[in-house]
């Protein structure tokens, strides 16, 4: 009742301003009414030219932005790149101090560079970015420490994926990025999310089978990895099943010894001699597949301390190492 009763008053308002405009727009002359059209005229085209000039220049301002931002991540890459070769070719002289002047100064322009393309994606949010360099961006805050700010771009890097396997890799890194800063259900549920992801894909035309099978296996392995590091463990022996499973869908030799190193390390690390393996028995409507080698050592209530690092970058040592890569992860 009190709407219809205000779109009356509007109404009468209304059709009042265009009485009043009718009647004095009669008492003008001929000269007074053209003068006032061409000044309309003008008005308008001058409100369209402003329109115009101003959208023009906010266009321009985000095509720099843009190639700023590339810019950005082209030397954050690079300077990652070089830490890496740096880091291998001085081994445990890399931390030393007399080595501090070089890491200081790789560390410096990562920030710097880091911190401008933070500030470009802030202001400027429609910026075309790759499902590939949000990841590195999200790894390179997650180097830093700052896991909370690195889930946007993880979370964008999830969206603009190409296909279904960029999508699993992404989700597994958003996973373990969402277990760092403090959503320890929610990061393991992107995680199995990622690693039911490559499964499925093992089954379909277009990807090699023994490779997705291979990437869900790592999935598990990480997802137990991160909840061993940020001390959430009430599902670990869940996962440790599912990845005593997906091992046993792996047949090359490499990556299923690979894998089963994994699984040892994380099962026997600080078990003492005297006491027994208990076995990892799932439901018996699903029965475990044969036993690996690795499987002897299954999980016991003593858990390890083990470190995953929540960046992209291990997953290109993985694939060239996959044992050490997974074994020996530096602590974030």
């Amino acid at each position: 009742m009190a709407l219809q009763q205000g779109l009356e008053t509007m109404i009468e308002w209304f059709n009042t301003l265009v009485d009043w405009v009718a009647a004095g727009w009669g008492e003008l002359s001929s000269k007074d009414a053209l003068a006032v059209v061409v000044s309309s005229c003008s008005l308008v085209i001058a409100l369209a030219s402003l329109a115009y000039t101003m959208r023009a220049r906010r266009r321009d301002a985000t095509t720099a932005a843009r190639n700023d931002l590339h810019s950005c991540i082209s030397e954050i890459s690079k300077l990652r790149t070089q830490r890496e070769e740096k880091e291998r070719q001085a081994g445990d002289e890399f931390y030393s101090a007399e080595n501090a002047p070089m890491r200081a100064s790789l560390n410096d322009r990562t920030k710097l560079y880091l911190s401008k393309a933070v500030l470009l994606t802030t202001r400027y949010g429609k910026l075309d970015t790759t499902s590939f360099e949000n990841l590195l961006l999200g790894a390179a805050l997650a180097d830093e420490g700052k896991y909370r700010t690195s889930l946007r771009f993880y979370r964008r890097a999830v969206k603009t994926s190409a296909d279904a396997a960029d999508k699993a890799a992404a989700l597994r890194v958003y996973g373990r990025a969402l277990i760092a800063a403090g959503h320890p259900r929610w990061g393991r549920s992107r995680m199995r999310k990622a690693a039911r992801l490559f499964s499925s894909l093992s089954g379909k035309p277009g990807y090699d089978e023994d490779k997705m099978n291979y990437e869900s296996a790592d999935t598990y392995a990480r997802l137990v990895q991160t909840q061993l590091r940020w001390n959430y463990r009430s599902k670990t022996r869940t996962d440790l099943i599912n990845f005593n499973r997906s091992i046993s869908k792996i047949k090359d030799r490499g990556r299923r010894q690979a894998m089963e190193e994994v699984f040892a390390a994380i099962t026997g690390a600080r078990r003492s001699g005297a006491e027994p393996a208990p076995s990892l028995a799932p439901a018996a409507a699903d029965p475990a597949p044969a036993a690996t080698p690795a499987a002897a050592k299954a999980a016991s209530e003593t858990e390890p301390e083990v470190v995953a690092p929540i960046s992209p970058s291990d997953d290109d040592a993985r694939a060239s190492s996959p044992a050490v890569a997974t074994a020996q992860m530096p602590v974030p």
